[in-house]
Formats: structure tokens, C-alpha cells, sequence
């Protein structure tokens, strides 16, 4: 559209305004029933006497609307339902404590060395036999402190007693470690290996980031309730 500007004597371009358009949104994705429902009133109200809506379609809006109420109501309904796993999750932690759980290590299990002599067994499983197995010790600060090499082991669940001392038989300082699991076969090639971790759990928590439960072990690790295998006494 074009208008005339006496004072410069030009013609200027302006541009249409549609005077019943809906207010604009930064995202359409996000328009909620609230907003639907004040739009479908202002299009009834501003439409055409002449040229009415047609049924169909106001039909079809009012099915919308329907369907996004009955959406709004099942997203309140998930998260009243999440709220109550966590809750339940949190009740299922507090009877483990004081007692020693199994859970899944990431490929890194953890354990603790108390210094009085007490064999310390890292676990582990094969998923073939293995001609060869080693074993990395890591201390708390992440540096290895030693290497195990535990010769041949079989398929499935294994356990390996450490005593907690290095290849010239000196005892390793109380505290918390971790070890890695590096198996192989007669030609030389990669076994797949498994680590669960063993500790007692001393309190619980809850992450911040999402709401999900974690374990305190005595280990220093911290664990989320959802990688726990096996809890110690609890059948």
C-alpha cells in the first residue's frame, strides 16, 4: 500500500495492519489452553457477520482445544506420578543404610583399603574365557599404583582376593580406590569385561539436577539408587 507525503512531495510505502490479527508469539509451539481458548473467543467475536464460521471448522478448533486440556491434564498427572517414584525412592534408600550394596561400576569398580590385612576382593565378570587378566589400582587422586596380573580365568562371575600391598610387599595407606579390568584371549584380543562396585551405604541424597536419589557410600563414591544390583541382606 501506498500514500502521498505533501511535505516532501513524494509517495511513501506503508505497510497493512490486520486489525483483528492475533497478538504474535515468540514460539506458536508454546501457545498454552489459556491463549487457544481467548484466540477461538476473538475470531468468534471479529468474524464476518456475512461470511460466518464455518461449523466444520469451529468444530475442528473446539476439538483442539479438547485434545490440548486433555494433554495439559496427563503432563500434571507424569509429574505427580514422578514426584511419587521419587518419594518412593527415597523410603526404599533409608533402609539401605548401614548395609553393603552391589551396584553397577561403569567399567570401574571401587574399594576400600583398611590396612589391617583383610583380603580385599575385586569382582568382576567375563564374557569369554580369558587367557589373560590384569588388573590396574588407581588411587583416590586417579594414579595407577599398581598392575595385577591375574593369569587365566573363565567365562561368567570371578573374584580375585587382594591383599592390599604392592609386588614388594608393602602394605598400600588406608583409604579409597579403584580398579579397571583389561582381559584378553589366546590370540591376544579384547575379552568384554564387567566391574560392579561393593560398599556400604552411609546416607542418601538427592541430585539437584533432576530430583533422582543417590547413595553415600563409605567408599566416596556416590551412586544413583537406579544402578544399584544387589543390596546385602534384602532378598
Amino acid at each position: 500500500m501506498t500514500m502521498f507525503n505533501p511535505t516532501v512531495g513524494v509517495v511513501e510505502s506503508a505497510s497493512y495492519v490486520e486489525p483483528f490479527a492475533p497478538p504474535e508469539t515468540k514460539n506458536k509451539d508454546d501457545i498454552g489452553k489459556d491463549e487457544f481458548l481467548l484466540l477461538l473467543v476473538e475470531q468468534l467475536k471479529n468474524q464476518d457477520p456475512l461470511e460466518p464460521m464455518d461449523g466444520t471448522d469451529f468444530t475442528a478448533q473446539l476439538a483442539q482445544f479438547s485434545s490440548l486440556e486433555q494433554q495439559t491434564k496427563m503432563n500434571d498427572n507424569l509429574s505427580l506420578l514422578q514426584d511419587y517414584s521419587a518419594t518412593l525412592n527415597r523410603l526404599s534408600a533409608l533402609d539401605m543404610i548401614g548395609k553393603k550394596v552391589e551396584y553397577d561400576g561403569a567399567g570401574s569398580g571401587s574399594i576400600t583399603v583398611s590396612g589391617d590385612g583383610q583380603p580385599i576382593p575385586l569382582d568382576f565378570e567375563l564374557a569369554d574365557g580369558a587367557h589373560n587378566v590384569m588388573v590396574d589400582i588407581y588411587n583416590s587422586a586417579g594414579g595407577r599404583v599398581e598392575t595385577l596380573e591375574l593369569g587365566a580365568f573363565d567365562l561368567g562371575l570371578q573374584s580375585y582376593n587382594w591383599n592390599g600391598k604392592d609386588a614388594d610387599g608393602n602394605s598400600f595407606s588406608s583409604g579409597n580406590y579403584s580398579f579397571n579390568v583389561t582381559a584378553r584371549d589366546e590370540l591376544g584380543q579384547l575379552v568384554a569385561t564387567t566391574v560392579n562396585g561393593k560398599s556400604e551405604v552411609q546416607g542418601i541424597e538427592t541430585d539437584p539436577k533432576n530430583g533422582n536419589t543417590v547413595l553415600v557410600l563409605s567408599n566416596g563414591s556416590r551412586v544413583g539408587i537406579d544402578k544399584v544390583l544387589g543390596v546385602e541382606g534384602i532378598s
